[in-house]
């Protein structure tokens, strides 16, 4: 996104603040927050380090806080700006008088859009708040998906005009050469993923049985997590650099993403773009993300029957899955590309900035109210 902006505003200087490590450097607040997310949200969330973190980012204490370090840090210099642009809704970066604009893949009340919800992140109606102010005062709101896009309009009330859809794009970058295309008779099962609970990785393993049954040969990958399994068909590989996945999507047959919740679902993108048909659930972004029967199938949430036979269509047919695998990759170059998104997204900007502008061009409603007709006299 940063190399987004610099390329599509290089007649601008990009100033660029970057939250986290503002915070790294704040010990004193960075505990302060802990126990203050520990009382907002429960001691429940200091049980995995997946929950310490979602949950220390969203509560009003920091939020505040991170809005205040920004207006403090660029007061001076808040009138050199011709627009602001955030990202995610965790803190509101509105400077007097500039533009903002917020590019965002979930809100707190999209959580609400899924089956298996996290009762815990409804907790705090002050946070809550806090979220829908911002986006009222943002010049615009830019979302990765459109399930997102809804929400903010159904349920945080922002005006459609004022929202929308620029999607997210692929942070791997397939291998230069053509992958070998007898991979999708291969039965190699690839799933990606760090937080290994949230990813539905335990409804994979359990699908994984149903299709080794069936397919004997077929074998799974887990990279991003080392979940305890003794099965000799699945490979484990924990964390790898995000790039070095590019080889991993070149072997494979199938990308598996079973998510209970998954607010954008870049890894599927990343799958598409690699000619990999995907087998995923239908929830948040990967609903929009994956085209039944076109690029992939859509099973739902934490269903290991429906997950196995799903991928059992694939791997028994690898004619089909090589023709998704082309529709995929075919969807993720025309939309899912930061390229791509970097166009929208300065279209987007450019034409608000042009309508804020004109509005400040009008005459005062007074002076409309009263001004005299073409050809009228003077006198």
């Amino acid at each position: 996104m940063r190399q987004q902006v610099a390329r599509r505003f290089g007649n601008h200087e990009v100033v660029v603040f970057d939250v986290k490590d503002e915070i790294r450097r704040r010990y004193d607040q960075i505990a302060a927050n802990l126990l203050v997310s520990v009382a907002t949200y429960g001691p429940s969330i200091l049980r995995s380090q997946a929950d310490r973190h979602a949950f220390f980012f969203r509560t009003p204490y920091l939020f505040r806080k991170l809005s205040g370090i920004i207006r403090e840090r660029f007061a001076q210099e808040a009138d050199s700006f011709d627009f602001v642009l955030q990202t995610q809704g965790l803190f509101n970066a509105a400077l007097p008088g500039r533009p903002l604009f917020v590019y965002t893949d979930h809100t707190i009340l999209s959580n609400r859009e899924y089956a298996v919800q996290d009762e815990r992140i409804f907790l705090s109606n002050e946070f809550l708040d806090l979220e829908r102010a911002l986006y009222h005062r943002a010049e615009k709101v830019l979302v990765s998906v459109s399930h997102v896009r809804r929400t903010l309009t159904r349920e945080y009330g922002c005006d459609p005009d004022r929202v929308a859809t620029v999607f997210i794009g692929a942070n791997v970058e397939p291998l230069p050469h053509a992958p070998d295309p007898r991979r999708h008779a291969a039965g190699k099962i690839l799933f990606v993923g760090i937080e290994w609970e949230r990813k539905g990785g335990p409804a994979l393993l359990a699908a994984f049985e149903r299709v080794a049954e069936r397919f004997p040969e077929a074998s799974l990958t887990i990279a991003g997590c080392a979940p305890a399994t003794t099965h000799p068909r699945i490979t484990t590989i924990g964390r790898v650099p995000r790039q070095d996945l590019a080889p991993h999507f070149a072997e494979a047959s199938v990308f598996c993403m079973p998510s209970l919740v998954e607010p954008a679902g870049i890894a599927a993108v990343e799958a598409m773009a690699a000619g990999l048909p995907v087998v995923a659930t239908e929830v948040g972004g990967l609903a929009e993300i994956v085209l039944p029967d076109r690029t992939g199938l859509l099973v739902p949430p934490n269903d290991a029957e429906a997950l196995g036979n799903a991928l059992c269509t694939i791997l028994a047919n690898p004619d089909r899955a090589r023709a998704m695998g082309q529709a995929g990759r075919a969807r993720a170059m025309d939309l899912f590309r930061w390229d791509a998104v970097g166009t929208k997204l300065e279209r987007e900007i450019q034409m608000s900035l042009a309508i804020r502008q004109a509005s400040q061009m009008d005459p005062p409603a007074w002076e409309r109210d009263f001004a005299l007709p073409s050809g009228s006299p003077n006198g």
